[in-house]
């Protein structure tokens, strides 16, 4: 029975590692910036061609899943310092996003959201459970090195970078129906990984001792 399944302690020290891992993702250095401008030029572009291929790169390239564990660890571990700095992280990566996208928009020639393979309307049932379970896997891949290589899925089935990108378009231009469902799917995305990471580090038992 045993060559079927092994079951495998989890030490301090794993845990310490994955703590620091979490957290050294979530650094707002210049590998962290230029990910964000890549994913967001990708979003943008992806957007104005109606393209998946292009949008899954922004999902894969984007690193806005990396606050938002540090922010889950910060609840979990009840260390405000990580928390709010991770807050900010994420809300001045949003705003680098957005920004960057907004005067890119400007130099493209014009287009519109037609749907016909994207579109941005929000299924809050179904968008909130794909995105606690990409945040609870998210998680776990941090503690786990073998899961590690799932997280690329993770980008891709959990979207961040386009609809944020979607709603900072919509706000542009007014359109006051894909501003709300845009950003209901990005706010819905980032509660979900916020909750299904937040889980994961509680059953893991990360304390403030393995910081």
């Amino acid at each position: 029975m045993n060559s079927l399944f092994q079951s495998r302690p989890y030490t301090d020290e794993e845990r310490r590692s994955a703590v620091l891992n979490v957290i050294d993702n979530a650094t707002p250095d210049r590998d962290f910036y230029l990910l964000t401008v890549g994913a967001a030029l990708f979003a943008l572009c992806g957007i104005a061609l109606d393209s998946i291929p292009v949008l899954i790169g922004a999902m894969i390239v984007a690193p806005l899943a990396s606050p938002i564990l540090a922010l889950a660890l910060g609840f979990a571990t009840k260390d405000m310092q990580i928390a709010l700095r991770s807050f900010g992280v994420l809300v001045l990566a949003m705003l680098v996003a957005t920004v960057v996208a907004s005067i890119f928009a400007h130099f493209l020639p014009p287009f519109t959201i037609n749907g016909t393979y994207i579109s941005f309307i929000a299924h809050p049932f179904y968008d909130l459970a794909i995105a606690l379970i990409a945040g609870a896997i998210a998680s776990y891949g941090q503690m786990r090195v073998k899961v590690g290589n799932a997280l690329t899925g993770i980008g891709i089935a959990v979207s961040l970078m386009p609809p944020l990108i979607a709603s900072a378009i919509a706000l542009g231009r007014f359109d006051v129906n894909l501003f709300y469902e845009s950003a209901l799917i990005f706010l819905l995305n980032v509660a979900g990984i916020l909750v299904g990471s937040f889980i994961v580090f509680v059953a893991f038992r990360i304390t403030t001792r393995h910081q």
